[in-house]
C-alpha cells in the first residue's frame, strides 16, 4: 500500500528532531545540508521544526 508524503509525514511527529540529529550526527551546517539536498536553507528550518511543506518534501523526490 503506498501512502503520500503528508501521511508519513503525520505519522512522525519526531521527523524535525530526527532531521536534525542527522545534520548534527553528520557534523554538517544548514547550509551544508541544504545543500546536500537541493533545497534551500529556509526549506531546512520548518522540516526542523516541524512545519514541513508537502510541496517542498515532493520537490526533493524529484
Amino acid at each position: 500500500m503506498a501512502h503520500s508524503v503528508s501521511q508519513l509525514v503525520l505519522r512522525q511527529p519526531n521527523i524535525g528532531k530526527l532531521i536534525r540529529a542527522l545534520r548534527q550526527e553528520l557534523s554538517m551546517s544548514k547550509e551544508k545540508f541544504a545543500a546536500e539536498f537541493t533545497v534551500t536553507l529556509l526549506t531546512i528550518n520548518p522540516w526542523e521544526n516541524r512545519c514541513v511543506d508537502t510541496l517542498s518534501l515532493n520537490n526533493t523526490a524529484n
